[in-house]
């Protein structure tokens, strides 16, 4: 395809496992520290409504073995899908850093430095579902966490309650209005504010546990096997509940790219899943000690004097929770837009250390927009709870099976390993699913439908792109046949006819547009392509290599690390030192403009308007690289689709 349609991607090369890049990166405290603040946020606050949640989705009194059986069920869900199936197994995949169920589709069918892009096998279906499904989760959870923080003052002042909305709105902009200082930024701000709250929930949760010991037998896993095969349906449906003491996983590994590996294991078993265990352990124990405690089991940990500052703590805590899908959803943007799954769209680099950092403009004003509707709109937290959960629990399950194909595909795990395991995910993921179903018609449907859409674009952008990429390749010469039938320069080179282009093998446009050939016995042919280095900065002496057959021929890569935005300039500048000097009013830059077309037995005319809005939405290359207006040539392109 034609890079002046493609994003500038990442190298592709093969991924090793994130334990091996630990080693290169090292353990910088400050990493777990921001990890804290970013990472852990959603996971970190689910003890503020989980527990009464399980007892009202399963209809249980408050009873000892209730009670016992609902804490086993939450802990041995974060001991398996947590410890288990993302820190210990998914998150030592990795592609080139990048975590994600977009990295394990980059692994399983990498896209094509030259020649076309991933098709859309069952398998891309099944990642960009599980993808849009985090996206669309992802857009509820600002929401409801900074809300129900918001709603949370009203324990201590009923007050406070007219104004929920309004401050809820003035929080939900001030947190989006500071993600361009990037991720690190905004977790080192976070990160200390997240300490004191694991450490809070811990000794809350502690106390109760001394008051009440025999909630130590909720440990036992008997008790959660016996819960749910003892209260019929609602033993099953309870997962549907269960699930939110897991919500923020999928994102803990989207997010792995912004902080490694190391960090977010060391954060999460010497503080996250401790302070999360005490805590739901406690909440059981004072259940147990009084049932009317079920009416909020986590305030009725800290009673008396304790309990304005926990209000105050846990209301930081809920807004912080927001940033790791936020996060997240920055990440898989990057990804997509790598793996031709989205238009063009501008990703700011927000780190020199940590190359995942990114920050993503549209997708930050998106993301924000949402948010703001989905609390005008509900204006509860009541009323956004039921939306919460299904979307990302479809993630997890998706995850479960690019991870199957990436084990088995490219790692060459033997199946009769990994199957099992992958089996045991998909039983867990898949009954997180099933119980959430009944959630659809109380709210759920709105992740779904954001679902939805974001797919619609991404399958309609391959498919399209892929289109592009057919008619360019069928355009194109090799450059052996090329430079063979090239005609001889009679009298000095008029100028210079730059082609734009993602596959220097070939010189496109000649076979098809009339216009270039007379000119091509006047003027010097140069193909470029814009290169994307694993690295942040590129020294300019590495800037550009030029490969020149002929005198009137050359092939120049330029390259730019992933903190540099491509420009035109230093290429120009690079070139001049290596004698080959374009920087000329005479030298044009040529590129190719799609003309969508009908097909028979192609796209319906809906995606096809679609794909036309994208490809207008989509930033060209050209504007990219800030070429003069008057040096640029559009050549149509007829696309059937």
């Amino acid at each position: 395809m034609a890079l002046q349609d493609a994003a500038p991607s990442k190298p592709v090369e093969q991924s090793k496992p994130a334990a091996s890049r630990g080693k290169s990166l090292g353990l910088p405290a400050g990493l777990a520290l921001a990890a804290l603040g970013v990472v852990f946020g959603d996971i970190g606050t689910s003890p503020l409504y989980t527990l009464k949640t399980c007892f009202d989705t399963a209809n249980a009194a408050p009873t000892v073995e209730n009670a016992l059986g609902i804490v086993s069920l939450l802990v041995w869900a974060l001991v398996f899908v947590v410890c288990l199936k993302y820190v210990t197994v998914l998150m030592r995949v990795d592609h080139d850093g990048e975590g994600g169920i977009l990295a394990l589709l980059a692994l399983a069918e990498p896209p094509k430095i030259h020649g076309a892009q991933i098709k859309a096998s069952w398998l891309v279906w099944v990642v960009v579902i599980g993808g849009a499904m985090l996206v669309g989760d992802g857009m509820i959870t600002p929401a409801i966490s900074v809300i129900s923080a918001v709603e949370g003052i009203g324990v201590a002042t009923s007050a406070a309650q007219p104004f929920v909305v309004p401050i809820a709105a003035g929080v939900l902009i001030a947190l989006f209005a500071i993600q361009w200082r990037g991720t690190e930024s905004v977790g080192r701000i976070f990160g200390p504010v997240m300490i004191v709250w694991f450490v809070a929930i811990a000794v809350s949760g502690l106390a109760a546990i001394v008051a009440h010991p025999a909630i130590w037998a909720a440990l036992d896993p008997r008790h959660a096997v016996n819960f749910t095969f003892h209260h019929g349906i609602f033993g099953f449906l309870v997962f549907g509940a269960i699930v939110l003491c897991v919500t923020g996983a999928e994102a803990l590994y989207a997010d792995m790219s912004h902080f490694g590996r190391k960090p977010i294991a060391l954060a999460w078993y010497a503080i996250v899943l401790p302070a999360l265990l005490l805590n739901y352990l406690g909440q059981g124990a004072v259940v147990i000690g009084d049932p009317k405690a079920l009416a909020s089991p986590f305030y009725a940990l800290t009673t008396g004097w304790t309990l304005w500052p926990m209000v105050a703590l846990a209301t930081a805590a809920t807004v912080i929770a927001s940033q790791s899908l936020i996060s997240g959803a920055f990440t898989i943007s990057e990804q997509a837009i790598a793996l031709n799954l989205s238009p063009r769209l501008a990703v700011l680099h927000t780190s020199r250390d940590q190359r995942g950092q990114v920050y993503v403009p549209v997708i930050n004003a998106a993301l924000a927009f949402a948010c703001l509707a989905l609390v005008l709109t509900f204006r509860s937290s009541d009323r956004l709870a039921a939306a919460y959960g299904l979307a990302v629990a479809c993630t997890m399950a998706a995850t479960d099976v690019a991870f199957f194909v990436v084990a088995t595909r490219v790692f060459k795990w033997r199946k009769r390993w990994v199957a099992p395991l992958v089996a045991l995910f998909l039983a867990i993921d898949g009954t997180f699913v099933l119980a959430g179903l009944p959630k659809f018609f109380d709210g759920a449907w709105v992740p779904l439908a954001i679902s939805a859409l974001v797919t619609a674009i991404a399958i309609t952008w391959l498919e399209g792109r892929r289109g592009v990429a057919k008619v360019l390749t069928e355009q194109q010469v090799p450059v052996a046949e090329f430079l063979a039938g090239y005609p001889a320069l009679k009298q000095p080179a008029e100028g210079t006819m730059v082609l734009l282009t993602g596959n220097p093998e070939g010189v496109p446009f000649v076979r098809n547009h009339r216009w270039i050939v007379p000119r091509l016995a006047r003027e010097r042919v140069a193909l470029l392509t814009v290169v994307s280095a694993g690295r942040p900065y590129v020294d300019e002496r590495e800037r550009v290599t030029i490969d020149r057959p002929c005198d009137r021929f050359a092939r120049i890569a330029a390259t730019f690390g992933y903190m540099e935005r491509p420009r035109l300039k230093p290429i120009l500048e690079a070139c001049k030192l290596r004698d080959f000097d374009i920087d000329s009013d005479a030298t044009s830059f040529i590129y190719a403009d799609p003309v969508i077309l009908r097909k028979i037995d192609g796209l319906p005319r809906w995606q096809r308007r679609l794909f036309g809005f994208l490809h207008r939405l989509s930033k060209p290359l050209a504007e990219e690289l800030r070429i003069k207006p008057e040096r640029r040539v559009e050549l149509g392109v007829e696309v059937d689709i």
